[in-house]
């Protein structure tokens, strides 16, 4: 088993990690992330009714099965040419989304007229999302670092007609000095990415636990911040696209143990892990969820709601 992880090209650390986890099933994942995802789009609704769109792109030969946990979520069975290339594209009325990224956003369920705060936002696929299930109305704090990264932001956002986010170029671990209470937060954490090898196959092996540690310690940072200026019955939702415990459960214990705080339940994906490498954790980590590409059709996944008490 371990032999197969290896020719596979993963570090013996986390070989040896994954088996510990997931057992025979570890195979399984890695394999999965060996193959290319479906290529998904979301509906933008801001432009254009669902079913409007989609009879459109069924016109052109498009034919694609609905995201099980967004209701303007589809994934391609059929591309008789690329999807970018329609004018359906270019003129904003979708957007190529990966399926479990499109799950952070539902989950936090913003509402028309609320106050906002994406505290990782490019290169805007979630913040444009959150601006959707908004109608517009109300405002987002869209924080980023990359300079780059935040002028494809700045396009994305204008191509889709997103008009009520503010972009700001600047780590989110200065949030608190905007003087801002939200009413709900997105932090879409920056984190080592081992659930994305499909499409970033050098983190198997060039990935060590100083990098899942040096993640850890920004994302409990992060979290601090944004639970900080988070108004009381307000809502987080926290997300990687790794699959290492500490950037997920165990982050998520510390936040249970630190601040004052629930989890909610979410509906979708596998419940988190509550025994992840022997460590036993609270019962209450298992309504966080697990995405994985073998019984998902997804990157690897972890989503959590967390409510200010």
């Amino acid at each position: 088993m371990l032999e197969k992880l290896f020719s596979l090209g993963y570090s013996k650390t986390f070989a040896e990690r994954y088996y510990a986890l997931w057992g025979e099933r570890a195979l399984a994942i890695a394999e999965a992330m060996e193959k290319p995802l479906p290529r998904c789009f979301r509906v933008n609704t801001l432009r254009i009714e669902v079913p409007k769109l989609t009879k459109l792109l069924n016109k052109k030969g498009f034919q694609f099965k609905r995201v099980p946990w967004a209701r303007e979520g589809f994934c391609l069975t059929r591309e008789p040419f690329s999807i970018t290339s329609t004018s359906e594209y270019l003129s904003g009325l979708l957007y190529i989304q990966e399926a479990s990224s499109m799950y952070p956003p539902v989950a936090l369920d913003p509402k028309p007229g609320e106050t906002v705060a994406d505290m990782a936002a490019a290169p805007g696929g979630k913040t444009s999302y959150l601006a959707q299930l908004m109608e517009n109305e109300g405002i987002i704090y869209a924080f980023d670092v990359g300079e780059e990264r935040l002028k494809e932001t700045r396009l994305n956002l204008s191509r889709l007609g997103v008009t009520n986010t503010v972009l700001i170029h600047r780590s989110s671990l200065y949030i608190d000095e905007l003087g801002v209470e939200f009413d709900k937060i997105l932090l879409d954490a920056p984190c080592t990415g081992s659930g994305t090898i499909h499409k970033n196959p050098e983190r198997k092996a060039n990935r060590t636990m100083d990098d899942v540690k040096f993640c850890q310690n920004l994302q409990m940072k992060l979290l601090e911040k944004g639970l900080s200026v988070l108004r009381k019955g307000g809502v987080l939702v926290y997300s990687t696209c790794s699959l290492e415990p500490e950037e997920n459960e165990f982050v998520i214990q510390w936040v249970l143990d630190t601040f004052d705080v629930e989890l909610l339940p979410l509906r979708h994906g596998e419940p988190a892990l509550t025994n992840p490498l022997g460590i036993e954790l609270s019962e209450e980590i298992a309504k966080a969820r697990r995405f994985y590409p073998d019984r998902h059709g997804t990157s690897g996944f972890f989503v959590a709601k967390i409510k200010k008490l």
